[in-house]
């Protein structure tokens, strides 16, 4: 499979968005998501799959589909969201409806990422946000080719991503049963938002999240060199950790959390297995000692210090012990 890559936000600001808008789309679905970059197309089904579940090439298009193949199978996927995704398995021109379409954005400048789609009273709004280190975008493809607004997370609770920008606040919902709501920065007045229609972030409701700003990864032994991309650990108290770096995440279940010790240096110690184990050695470093995703990692560069205190505190007390 083709090596794949993650943007990071912050480039994301550069990009010459009018080159994009003709070549990329985000198509939304219940279940997961299908993303163009030119001919290339790749489908994703989050909660089943890391990786993509499937990668296609553009045969043909017309003003209602998209037309992919691949050797799997053939889909034909819409321009707008009352068109339904079809697919022809066998490839003999039998063709049958496999999903049923959310939404349908022609801007998408990402080969992947953790989505949050919305829907208003009409299309014409439609849109969705990119969740990134500490960085969201907003996106409204229909009235603005490029970036519709920017904003930085300056906080969270059990329900919403609180976001901050310029010009507004804007509460993201870390699930489909509550709604955007957005405060103008005047306090003039609170009004409800957009309706959350899709999300694609399996972190979402995690408890406790660490980004890091740089990864590096082990060559050989402890000789570590940068890595393209951002990383992320996500977990809660129920025995789930998501690992996240360059643009890729991986869902594991951890048997305990505890305080102890990392080559004689105090850490919180996420042990997933004999040969897995997450260390956070302190506010700016977490090592990722984990043969289950191939590699030995170094994450620097932590948004959140204060969670660093609140998680050793909490455990160095009260330990999550699942089994031994």
């Amino acid at each position: 499979m083709k090596k794949k890559f993650f943007i990071s936000l912050a480039a994301m600001c550069f990009i010459a968005f009018s080159a994009i808008a003709q070549t990329t789309a985000l198509v939304v679905y219940e279940g997961g998501y299908f993303v163009k970059n030119g001919d290339k197309w790749l489908e994703y089904r989050p909660a089943d799959k890391a990786e993509p579940w499937n990668e296609y090439k553009q045969y043909r298009e017309t003003d209602q589909f998209y037309y992919i193949e691949s050797k799997r199978c053939n889909v034909s996927v819409p321009k707008i969201p009352r068109d339904k995704v079809f697919v022809d398995r066998k490839k003999n021109g039998n063709w049958e409806v496999v999903y049923n379409t959310i939404s349908v954005h022609p801007v998408c400048p990402y080969t992947h990422g953790l989505f949050y789609c919305y829907t208003t009273t009409s299309t014409e709004y439609d849109g969705y946000f990119v969740r990134g280190n500490g960085k969201w975008i907003e996106f409204r493809p229909n009235m603005k080719r490029d970036a519709w607004a920017q904003f930085t997370q300056v906080g969270e609770d059990e329900n919403y991503f609180i976001l901050k920008s310029e010009y507004n606040t804007v509460y993201v919902p870390k699930t489909l049963e509550n709604r955007f709501v957005i405060k103008k920065n005047d306090n003039s007045s609170w009004r409800g938002g957009y309706t959350p229609a899709a999300i694609y972030d399996l972190s979402a409701t995690y408890d406790y999240h660490f980004c890091y700003s740089s990864v590096l990864i082990a060559k050989r032994g402890d000789n570590f060199k940068p890595a393209e991309g951002s990383g992320r650990i996500s977990f809660d108290r129920k025995g789930n950790i998501q690992i996240a770096y360059g643009g890729k995440h991986y869902d594991l279940k951890y048997r305990s959390i505890k305080y102890g010790k990392y080559k004689e240096r105090p850490a919180i110690c996420i042990s997933i297995d004999d040969k897995n184990n997450v260390w956070i050695t302190s506010q700016e470093q977490c090592i990722v000692d984990c043969k289950a995703i191939g590699k030995k990692m170094t994450f620097v560069g932590c948004d959140n210090k204060a969670g660093y205190n609140e998680v050793k505190d909490t455990f160095r007390i009260s330990p999550i012990i699942f089994w031994e």
